[in-house]
Formats: C-alpha cells, structure tokens, sequence
C-alpha cells in the first residue's frame, strides 16, 4: 500500500489537512445540537457505535442505529476524511462493510470531551480493536486516525511512549486498565506529547503505547472533539475500511 509508512516501533503519525476552521466550527455545531443522542462513557461522551468500548453484541446491535444517525447528519464530514486517507494511501476508501449475517461495523464516529474530564488522561492502551470486529477477507496495515474538530483553550494531543520495553508496557495496561486517571499512574519518563491542530487529522499505527493527554483544565462550555476511528487495508478487495 503507496503512501504508508509502516509506523514501525514509534508513532510516525501522518498529518493530513482535512478541514479549514470554520468547516470545524460547522461541525462542532452540529455535534453540540445532537447532544441528546451523545452516548455517555462515564467521563466522556461518543457519537457512534465503539469496538473497542461496547461488548460484541451491544456494537452490532448500535452500529445498525448509529449508523444511521450519522449517515443522516454528518456524512460529509465522515466522507471527507475517509477520501482524505485514501488519498493519501493511493487507494480506495470507505467504511467495513460485512456480509450479511455478521453484524455491521460502526462508521467513523466522534469523541466528546468537556470540564468533566479535568484531571484525567486517556488510559494508557494500545490499539487492537481490529480483533473486535469482522473482515470479509484477510488484511494488513491496521491504523488508528484522529481529526481534532474542536479544542479547549489548554489545547489537544495525545502522550505516547515510543521507547517503552514491551513487557513494562504490558504491565502499566494492567495496572491502569481501569483507572482513566494515568497521568498518576503512567512513567513520565521516556513521554511524548503530540499536540493536534484544528482540521488536521492524525494517523498511526496504533501499537505504540498511547494515552489522551491531560493538557490541563478546561472551563465550562469548553470541548474537546474528535473525529475518528480505525481502519486496514482489505488485501483481496484491494480496499481501505474504517470503522469505529
């Protein structure tokens, strides 16, 4: 597949330019108006179905609702971002699609964040929901992607640990699988911060340890939102599938 860097050991994230600021002030708009459709993950908030969030059946049984939902209100910006990686990548595009019998794949979706959140980090994790979800064939080059569609006046970015021995990775995700709060609990030693921008979108491969970084607090009526998913590259279809 042209254009992907393999992402290796380290994050090499790809920036790509996907919406000017005021495409993402239209955005956060409409977010912010369907607000009662916000799914509530205790600190946090999605819009769409998650993999790696819901159980099996709740995914599939959401993402056929979800999908809906978003196709009707926010498609265009789902769709730019999508041509967007497959653009990049040289490649055709779109969402995972299974036969029927097994469950539909939840579109790209958003990640939704205010003041509740002050003092919290993401959990330090890496990314495999790839194992959550169906493929009509074999694939490759699994990815992570993220659009910041709105930021706090503290800004938006994600820690990530390039250098971490794998089996002390291991251990942090254990220790802190169930507390959001890792900036206490997670090594400041060897930490990265990359910070996002408005309208760009971030894409990696995942498997570097990564956390939602605690940039400081934010005021009421702030938000952080993000556009964002996963995908891999079909290898029979010769296609690109995203997902959420």
């Amino acid at each position: 597949m042209k254009n992907y860097n393999g992402f290796g050991g380290k994050l090499a994230p790809i920036v790509l330019d996907s919406f000017p600021p005021e495409e993402c002030a239209d955005i956060t708009a409409a977010a912010l108006k369907h607000k009662d459709h916000w799914t509530d993950r205790d600190w946090f908030w999605t819009l769409g179905a998650s993999a790696y969030i819901d159980t099996a059946e709740d995914y599939a049984a959401n993402a056929e609702n979800e999908n809906d939902y978003l196709l009707t209100h926010f498609m265009p910006a789902i769709a730019k971002v999508v041509q967007d990686i497959g653009t990049h990548v040289q490649k055709s595009a779109g969402p995972l699609e299974n036969p029927e019998g097994h469950g539909n794949a939840a579109l790209p979706g958003f990640h939704i964040v205010n003041d509740k959140a002050n003092g919290r980090s993401g959990m330090f994790h890496v990314d495999m929901p790839y194992q959550r979800v169906y493929w009509p064939g074999p694939f490759s080059h699994p990815f992570t992607f993220t659009t910041l569609i709105a930021a706090p006046a503290a800004g938006a970015g994600l820690w990530y640990w390039d250098d971490v021995d794998p089996t002390e990775a291991l251990r942090i995700i254990e220790v802190t699988r169930n507390d959001s709060r890792t900036s206490q609990l997670t090594p400041e030693e060897g930490r990265q911060l990359l910070t996002y921008e408005v309208g760009k979108t971030y894409i990696h491969g995942g498997r570097v340890p990564h956390a939602i970084a605690d940039m400081g607090d934010m005021e009421p009526g702030e938000y952080r939102i993000t556009l964002q998913g996963h995908g891999a590259y079909l290898i029979e279809q010769d296609y690109v599938a995203l997902y959420f």
